[in-house]
């Protein structure tokens, strides 16, 4: 093997994954809050299971960031069970994001 193969492989893995973090998506819909990559579901968290949403940082938790700087993006949903409670996203429009998911939380607990 080349010595430039050896660095291709590794440095292509390295792309293919950043390039895929930054295609992930989130979703509300009438049951979820959906993180989606291309159509597919990678996970979700019961709206019935959201205690709160605001916009701090919390040292435990489970992320996933679709932004490499994800500064003044950060969208915190606090789940009622779990062993990590604290899920971290990272919406382009947090704000827009906070009030579609606050007014769901609202419509599904009438």
């Amino acid at each position: 093997m080349t010595p430039f193969i050896g660095v291709l492989y590794p440095v292509s893995i390295v792309l293919l994954v950043l390039w895929g973090i930054t295609r992930i998506g989130y979703a509300i819909d009438d049951r979820y809050v959906r993180v989606v990559l291309g159509g597919a579901t990678l996970r979700k968290v019961a709206l019935a299971d959201i205690e709160s949403v605001d916009t701090k940082w919390a040292a435990w938790n489970e992320h996933w960031c679709n932004a490499l700087l994800p500064f003044g993006r950060v969208v915190r949903i606090r789940r009622r069970s779990g062993l990590i409670r604290n899920f971290i996203i990272t919406p382009v429009d947090r704000d827009e994001f906070i009030r579609q998911l606050r007014e769901r939380l609202v419509a599904n607990r009438r």
